[in-house]
């Protein structure tokens, strides 16, 4: 991730306003630019949107007011010319992604709800987005990086976000912590986990060895022992120790069909208050006539 080309969404609100701070940074670190994207709706359709605009010389007041805010959050040589386009949002954005490396956005915007009730834009664009999603709260603080929670079920789904944790340590000061998380409830006896957990570290060892060897030293990894489901133990984990960045891949052995999330990278996107960069192994996939219906 070179250079990337950081797609940022705003509806102008002060919330998502905020991903600017963390797009910059990124930039500024992978030698980046960003791109503003603000999308608005037909006016029947707009709601609690700002006033649809009606002329040329509205849209220009709107550019000329969505670069003025982008520029108290981002440095103006990180700043490619604004976008302004009408349509659904997260067709848009999903349409804009085609061309970007990496969309930052927060949560949510206008709506003010919590990540725990994904607004119906953020999840689509999670779901569909041609590029990593990195989701961010209103309390995210990805800089400084510093440590960067992988994780990984040894799917090759999962190995997808290996290389984009990669290219920030590269470019970082920042420590990977790669974990395979290992569920008690499946081992009737001691002996039998016990067991189970040293085959796990052998393989997440061999793994570092196989995928991450030209930052070994930048890497911890650890196979874990976990009573509750997984997701609630990447919750437990970020609420422990503060992480920076969680990466994670949004589908895993289980290979749901990712016009839904699976089910662990759903509940850990709404549940943890951590920063999360989300890589879709589909995100090649084209968008069919399936997607139009949500």
């Amino acid at each position: 991730m070179e250079n990337p080309r950081i797609l940022v969404p705003t509806d102008l609100s002060d919330l998502s306003l905020i991903a600017f701070e963390s797009a910059n940074y990124l930039a500024d670190v992978l030698d980046g630019t960003i791109l503003p994207l603000h999308v608005y709706q037909p006016e029947k359709e707009s709601g609690s949107f700002p006033v649809t605009p009606k002329s040329t010389r509205q849209i220009s007041e709107l550019e000329k007011e969505l670069e003025s805010k982008v520029l108290e959050y981002a440095d103006e040589d990180n700043v490619e010319p604004v976008v302004v386009r009408k349509g659904k949002p997260w067709k848009i954005i999903v349409e804009e992604s085609e061309d970007a490396d990496l969309v930052v956005m927060t949560s949510h915007g206008r709506s003010g709800f919590s990540r725990l009730f994904l607004g119906s834009v953020t999840e689509r664009v999670v779901r569909f987005s041609k590029a990593p999603v990195l989701l961010l709260e209103k309390d995210s603080k990805i800089k400084p990086l510093s440590d960067i929670l992988l994780t990984t079920d040894f799917s090759d789904n999962s190995l997808e976000a290996f290389d984009y944790a990669r290219a920030i340590v590269k470019k970082t000061y920042a420590q990977i912590h790669l974990v395979h998380l290992v569920n008690l409830s499946q081992f009737d006896k001691v002996s039998a986990f016990d067991d189970q957990i040293a085959a796990k570290q052998e393989r997440l060892d061999a793994w570092v060895q196989e995928h991450l060897e030209d930052i070994r030293d930048k890497v911890t990894a650890e196979a874990l022992p976990v009573k509750s489901s997984i997701h609630e133990a990447i919750v437990h984990l970020t609420s422990q120790k503060k992480y920076s960045l969680v990466v994670m891949s949004t589908l895993g052995h289980s290979g749901l069909k990712y016009l839904r999330l699976g089910s662990t990278a759903a509940n850990v996107l709404r549940l943890v208050k951590t920063a999360v960069l989300s890589i879709n192994p589909k995100m090649d996939d084209p968008i069919g006539k399936e997607h139009d219906v949500l």
